[in-house]
């Protein structure tokens, strides 16, 4: 009676959660086809008093023991990171105060978009009083998402009534771009294809000068090298001796314009160019430089100073993992003002557009011709493989051939394009969604190995 008293005391929302089985809608079936039955026979109302009233009392027994079962409890388990459109692990943890044995389902209320690997997971218990369910999601977008309840049904022991329960767990999880080129620069796959390729040791491309040591005065040294304090504590004249700074300086610009958020199978212009920025910022992290990041539409959006080391990557990985792309054209003039007074030895300036921005852009033009003056530039842009595509079709009707005069046209202006700006101080990528990153990073170590040459 107590037990009973307990489980009519328990919360309202709790009470209206138990929900009658498969099993026990058949019975009342099974019931209603004898009470039709009966009816035949002029017992209609015996037939139906007795399965009912069977029925009820296994309800009422069922339901008691239900009510001895244990409060459930659960957590939601996540990867350190989420990555977009790679499959990513949750794991959900159930526990009880006493072993049990008994049929449970378990429903996670993740992100609207998210793909999952099952929506509704079975968990059997033996006894136990911990178990462990793992699925797999996989975010369709970049940026915070919020996890909320989790959801749990518990079979009763005869079957005939299932207890649903919710159990608040909010969660947010960062979805960051792929990571993949990143993985490749810390597994020193383009370290040892250098190394094969027989790639001299990095120095700078500028003019910068790290002191090194100081050595008596030489009539051919630069009087502008003689360090007085040296010379007064020795009593003769010295002179500095200075070499060449190890690393140079990179910015990774990502233009966050309209243009950036068109889409090419399920992933923007701008996935792809944070995918590739953020190997190409590892290789160069690794090898010495100091990076910065900036993203920009009209305006400036993020921006990330000078640094160095592996450590610097996760900064840039934070400030642009939750970029969108926005309705306005980008201002590049406003991007040099910046850029100009946050970089004022020689810099390797690598801007990831879209190449109808390098085509059309009235600003892109004053961009370029300023930074080149001083710095190195180094533009990346995608190739659209629709276009491509569509090049290649049959010309079987006039539809047909006048998108192979509209798609040349369009290739003939990007060549154009790219080609005006083609020169000693500026390289011009234009390649493929997925060999963006690969091709940044090749042309990056290339325009290293210039320099050291040179």
């Amino acid at each position: 009676m107590t037990s009973w008293m307990k489980f009519c005391k328990q919360p309202l929302s709790r009470v209206k959660s138990i929900i009658p089985s498969s099993r026990l809608l058949f019975l009342l079936f099974l019931g209603l086809i004898g009470t039709v039955a009966g009816a035949g026979w002029g017992w209609g109302w015996l037939f139906f008093g007795l399965s009912n009233g069977l029925i009820a009392g296994l309800v009422a027994i069922d339901a008691w023991m239900l009510s001895q079962m244990p409060p459930f409890t659960a957590r939601r388990k996540t990867d350190f990171l989420f990555e977009l459109e790679e499959d990513n692990s949750v794991t959900l943890h159930l526990e009880t105060s006493v072993p049990v044995t008994v049929r449970t389902w378990v429903r996670d209320d993740y992100p609207q978009g998210f793909q999952v690997s099952a929506r509704t997971l079975e968990v059997n218990w033996e006894d136990e009083t911990k178990k462990t369910v793992l699925y797999h999601a996989r975010p369709h977008r970049r940026g915070r998402h919020r996890f909320q309840d989790i959801h749990l049904r518990v079979e009763s022991k005869w079957k005939l009534l299932i207890w649903q329960q919710t159990i608040s767990a909010p969660l947010e999880v960062k979805v960051y771009p792929r990571l993949e080129s990143v993985r490749r620069v810390r597994k020193g796959l383009y370290r040892r294809q250098s190394m094969a390729e027989g790639s001299p040791v990095a120095r700078a491309f500028g003019d910068g000068r790290e002191f090194s040591h100081i050595r008596e005065y030489l009539p051919d040294d630069d009087p502008r090298n003689i360090n007085w304090m040296g010379t007064a504590r020795q009593g003769k004249l010295v002179s500095n001796v200075f070499q060449p700074e190890v690393g140079q300086q990179v910015a990774i610009l990502i233009d966050c314009g309209r243009m950036m958020g068109v889409q090419n199978d399920g992933q923007s212009q701008l996935d792809r160019a944070l995918e590739a920025a953020l190997g190409y910022a590892a290789i160069a992290l690794e090898r010495g430089d100091r990076v910065s990041f900036l993203a920009f539409s009209n305006r400036v959006l993020r921006w990330v100073p000078l640094g160095k080391g592996m450590s610097h990557l996760q900064r840039i990985i934070e400030a642009s993992f939750d970029l969108d792309a926005g309705y306005v054209e980008s201002d590049y003039l406003q991007v040099w003002d910046f850029i100009g007074s946050s970089h004022r030895s020689k810099t390797l300036i690598t801007l990831f557009t879209d190449a109808a921005n390098l085509a059309f852009s009235e600003t892109m033009p004053s961009f370029i011709a300023r930074a080149k003056k001083k710095h190195l530039v180094m533009t990346v842009s995608m190739q659209d493989p629709r276009l491509k595509r569509l090049g290649t079709l049959p010309l079987q009707s006039e539809e047909a051939v006048y998108q192979s005069l509209v798609v040349k046209q369009l290739h003939e202006e990007r060549k154009q394009a790219l080609q005006q700006w083609g020169s000693k101080k500026v390289v011009a990528l234009d390649v493929e969604p997925d060999k963006l990153a690969s091709a940044v990073i090749h042309s990056y170590l290339q325009i290293r190995n210039r320099a050291n040459q040179g």
